[in-house]
């Protein structure tokens, strides 16, 4: 994607772009009002072709009903839906952090596992969303009926401070839909559909449990579940749902996960868990005794580890894009239309505001008080030149040219401002009338904060808003004060003068010495990473935390599955340990072809002859050195090679026969 430029849309300013597809595209952005308040959110907006197509319109407007009606600390919240030019858009909350699509594409690149709480935490989190949104009821307490039907890694939101969140209500089923679905029309992403909904089939709350359920299989194995090199194949696979438990994927995975991921992958609807908030119970005694809170607390040092350079590299242009949007606020003409002025506009069937409309009708408002301001001024000329008219001897006094303009210095703390060098003013406002035309320096102080200066040019007759954010000072440590006893100055010892004697070492208390925890593991070597930090290799004793405190402990190993898992320190004094066996990855197969130039032949494979001839495809075999030989005594092929078969690899061999 390339480099995005800032713009205003509407009453909001882009400043930078999240993701685009064939029909929306989605913007991080900000909205500022008085005193130097901002706001960061997201907005998803439709593209100008697609705005033509009533049928997506009139989904984009079911899914802002839907999204609206939602307050819940799992589910991205709804702020405003509204129009601008030929682009509806819906304006969300911005969660800043990655989706579980781009985690589990992350740890896929490193070649490692979720971690298994952290998996089962997730989907806890879902499962509380989904319950809210099922169970939701309108004014007079009746259900919603609102089925969100796109369960999928790209809709759930995780920020980097372990939350978890579901997005894009878009074709979500609820009573007060609009907009219904075609027969024989399916919708959301195929991979991730229950079976009655891949058949076509009407679907309820227990849809949605299927596809959390494919989500939690997903992070724990690290594999898409159904995902097939086709839809119709997919979506085969679906309908048969013929699953082997994820611990076949991942032996470290519990008995009792398998059972409740089974549960809400049955194929028959009756099957599964028949509300969302049954999945989320039995994900939370899993997790006992750990608790999500805890659970999140480490997940998020997990998160800034992983993601670090991609966190940095975002709050750059963010603050970049800020930057730009901020100028771009100050340079917009400050119009105050009173809204009765405004009349209402209508497009399709959907009537919004002038103000969330179109932004003709403000520029011919606009228009219209330059041509009133300007007959206003002929009307004013013409009396002064009839008024000169009448009174010949009156002196003629002609009104002296604007040259002064106006500052306005907003700042985000009580300080004093200083213009060339003069005090103007203290507080958070300071204003400057009468300010005469060209550049000026400006300064300002506030206590505890880092001095700021800039220089900025006014205009004639200009009115300047001029934001400051202060930052916070940086204090310097003072040196550690001389002990009463140590002179400033050490003179160098005489030869003649005595050794002093050795200084008194006081017993420390038990109680002031740091928790130790020894770990350990089999094979040793394995790095120790606590709460998203390295801190050694196996085996070692580690001091380096609180007492009582629990940190979230990760052991990997080249080679091997990495193991994770929560421990609480010792008391302070006391001693603890912990070890882990770590099992070894299994290596995935390669495979080999073999084919001989002319006719055919028997196909050897370490010496053991297989059942089938040449041309042999794709035939599995372990990763190492292998030795192949083709044989067909009749035709007087007889040849062997060594091959070296890495894990995955594909390999092809062609014998030739010499005649």
């Amino acid at each position: 994607m390339t480099a995005f430029q800032p713009e205003p849309f509407g009453k909001y300013y882009l400043v930078d772009k999240i993701a685009v597809g064939g029909m929306a595209e989605i913007f991080k952005a900000k909205s500022f009002g008085h005193g130097g308040f901002e706001k960061l959110l997201v907005i998803k907006r439709i593209l100008p072709h697609i705005s033509a197509n009533e049928e997506f319109v009139e989904m984009f407007v079911d899914e802002a009903k839907v999204s609206v009606a939602l307050q819940h600390a799992n589910i991205v919240q709804t702020y405003d839906f509204g129009k601008v030019l030929d682009n509806w858009f819906i304006a969300m909350e911005c969660v800043d952090g990655k989706d579980v699509k781009a985690l589990l594409r992350k740890l896929a690149q490193r070649r490692r596992f979720l971690p298994i709480e952290f998996g089962v935490y997730v989907a806890h989190e879902v499962a509380k969303g989904l319950d809210y949104a099922h169970r939701r009821t309108n004014l007079q307490g009746h259900e919603l009926g609102i089925v969100h039907r796109d369960m999928s890694p790209s809709n759930v939101i995780i920020s980097y401070d372990g939350e978890v969140k579901i997005a894009d209500f878009g074709i979500a089923k609820a009573t007060t839909n609009a907009y219904t679905t075609k027969d024989g029309v399916l919708k959301g992403k195929f991979e991730y559909m229950s079976p009655e909904q891949a058949l076509g089939q009407d679907i309820d709350r227990r849809s949605d449990i299927f596809s959390c359920g494919i989500i939690l299989y997903e992070c724990l194995t690290g594999r898409r579940l159904f995902k097939c090199e086709s839809d119709v194949k997919t979506l085969e696979a679906i309908k048969a749902c013929n699953l082997d438990p994820p611990s076949a994927l991942n032996p470290s995975i519990p008995a009792r996960l398998d059972e409740i991921v089974m549960r809400a992958l049955a194929r028959r609807r009756e099957d599964r868990y028949a509300e969302a908030r049954e999945l989320q119970n039995d994900l939370l005694e899993f997790l006992y005794p750990a608790t999500p809170d805890l659970v999140r607390q480490s997940f998020a040092h997990f998160l800034k580890e992983l993601f670090s350079e991609e966190i940095a590299a975002e709050r750059q242009r963010l603050e970049e894009g800020t930057r730009i949007a901020l100028a771009l606020h100050h340079q917009a003409p400050d119009l105050d239309l009173q809204p009765e002025w405004e009349e209402p506009r209508t497009t399709g069937s959907h009537t919004l505001p002038a103000a969330v409309g179109q932004s003709a009708p403000r520029r011919w408002w606009g228009l219209a008080i330059v041509a009133l301001v300007g007959m206003a001024l002929l009307v004013v000329v013409a009396g002064w030149f009839a008024w000169a008219g009448l009174h010949p001897d009156e002196p003629v006094v002609i009104p002296p040219e604007v040259t002064t303009g106006r500052l306005l210095v907003l700042i985000d703390a009580n300080a004093e401002v200083l213009l060339d060098g003069r005090p103007v003013g203290q507080g958070q406002q300071v204003q400057v009338d009468d300010l005469a035309a060209g550049p000026h320096r400006i300064e300002v102080r506030a206590a505890g904060k880092q001095p700021f200066s800039d220089t900025i040019t006014v205009e004639s007759g200009e009115k300047v808003r001029f934001p400051v954010r202060l930052l916070d000072e940086v204090l310097t440590p003072p040196e550690p004060p001389l002990h009463p006893d140590t002179p400033s100055r050490v003179e160098p010892p005489e030869h003649d003068q005595p050794t002093p004697p050795p200084e008194r070492v006081e017993p420390v208390e038990p109680s002031a010495l740091p928790p130790s925890l020894s770990f350990s593991s089999s094979p040793s070597g394995a790095t120790v990473v606590v709460d998203g930090s390295s801190v050694g290799r196996t085996p070692f004793t580690w001091t380096g935390g609180k007492p009582g405190a629990t940190v979230y402990v990760e052991y990997r190993l080249d080679g091997h599955q990495s193991q994770g898992f929560s421990v609480r320190l010792p008391e302070a004094g006391k001693s603890g340990s912990e070890s882990r066996s770590l099992k070894p990855v299994a290596k995935e197969p390669g495979h080999v072809s073999v084919n001989v130039s002319r006719g055919w032949a028997y196909v050897f494979i370490d010496g053991k002859k297989l059942e089938e001839t040449t041309p042999l495809i794709n035939q599995e075999i372990p990763p190492g050195s292998h030795t192949i030989r083709v044989l067909n005594e009749a035709l007087g092929i007889d040849a062997t090679q060594t091959v070296e078969i890495e894990s995955g690899e594909r390999v092809e061999r062609l014998f030739f026969k010499v005649d």
